[in-house]
């Protein structure tokens, strides 16, 4: 519960800042800090001698029936099953009533390279504010978890009340994106399905229909 209480406390206080957009002039793109770059480990910490802090981009449509407000993921580390996770976390403000809203986040390393693209959906009656908070987690290789610099965060889809659906546009979405001086190929948008087949290894598969169905596999970290 603690560590619950710190990611809240921590989410709600970060900075929140109007960044420059010549991309799209469609998109609004919000600036925040996503704190720094360290790492819990099991043998210690990552990255504890880089004064690099995460940058946590929010691209928002004025046209879509919900506005993200905030939006990052947090690198966690779960000591009792030894295994990183990504923690997403938003706060979604529907102008009107909705019944359903997916969020996704894209993760991005020091070099602007993609890591993986989340999707987060929240099946909720509500006109007023939606909090994704620590219920959903990723699983992560401790790799991924120290390369994580950068990250895009936008809403993906909306049902409103009344069955109607709103969807992102994809090319706008990736001007906006590359724009931010971040790698983003039309793929990269959708979400990679992430598998866990087996406790000793991390499987993620890729759907064919974008790119070529491919398998990984690696150790996480154990104790």
């Amino acid at each position: 519960m603690r560590g619950f209480m710190a990611v809240v406390v921590l989410f709600l206080s970060i900075p929140y800042v109007v960044a420059q957009n010549s991309g799209d002039p469609a998109l609004q793109v919000h600036q925040d800090d996503g704190g720094s770059v360290s790492v819990r480990t099991i043998g210690g910490w990552m990255n504890q001698d880089s004064s690099l802090k995460r940058t946590w981009f929010v691209v928002d449509d004025p046209n879509a029936p919900a506005r993200l407000e905030r939006a990052g993921v947090f690198p966690r580390l779960d000591e009792k099953e030894g295994v990183h996770y990504f923690v997403p976390v938003a706060t979604v403000s529907p102008k009107q009533a909705i019944s359903a809203v997916e969020v996704r986040y894209m993760l991005f390393d020091v070099w602007g390279d993609r890591i993986r693209t989340l999707s987060v959906t929240r099946l909720v009656d509500s006109a007023t504010h939606i909090e994704v908070r620590e219920s959903n987690r990723f699983p992560a290789l401790e790799s991924e978890a120290g390369q994580l610099v950068m990250l895009v965060a936008f809403v993906a889809h909306v049902r409103t009340a009344d069955g109607r659906t709103w969807a992102f546009d994809p090319p706008g979405m990736v001007r906006q994106i590359r724009d931010l001086g971040l790698n983003c190929a039309p793929a990269d948008l959708a979400p990679d399905e992430q598998k866990l087949i087996d406790p000793q290894k991390l499987y993620w598969t890729y759907a064919p229909a974008r790119r070529q169905a491919a398998t990984k596999d690696s150790q996480p970290s154990r104790p």
